[in-house]
């Protein structure tokens, strides 16, 4: 006997984390960019998009580009992201001064260069680009600046 709703079929079982990562690093390596590369490219929104698809199944990383990134950054400390080569531009230049500026936004947000990967996505990274401009007199973009920060603390 069917009930009211029953649509004689069943949903198709959640991806497992294993297979919800396996599906990520696929995008990954389709992207073609290195992970300090990746944020704020057609690249990503790619590969944001295939992972968060409604056929990928992937709802444990959630709609939220900040979680994928998140979830990239824990593959790569497990040695589970394969390695792309460089990055395909070069961060743009600015002045020693700046820099120095660009250095204490990112501490004052995240407490120390080395969590700069905490960023990207975040309201706290808009904050930094805005004020970035506001005081150097500059008008880069997330993407920019993004590299300009990835570089910081290497």
């Amino acid at each position: 006997m069917s009930g009211l709703f029953d649509t004689g079929s069943t949903p198709a079982p959640m991806p497992t984390l294993a297979e919800q990562d396996t599906l990520l690093i696929q995008q990954y390596q389709l992207a073609g960019r290195t992970l300090d590369d990746l944020p704020y490219t057609s690249e990503f929104e790619k590969l944001f998009s295939a992972v968060n698809g409604e056929q990928s199944g992937v709802k444990q990383l959630g709609k939220d580009r900040r979680a994928v990134f998140h979830r990239l950054h824990n593959l790569r400390k497990a040695k589970k992201l394969p390695r792309l080569g460089r990055a395909t531009e070069a961060p743009p230049s600015i002045l020693p001064e700046e820099e120095s500026i660009l250095a204490q936004l990112v501490i004052e947000r995240v407490g120390t260069l080395g969590q700069r990967d905490q960023l990207p996505f975040d309201p706290k990274f808009d904050d930094l680009v805005q004020v970035f401009n506001q005081r150097t007199g500059r008008d880069l973009t997330q993407r920019a600046i993004w590299r300009l920060v990835a570089k910081l603390a290497k």
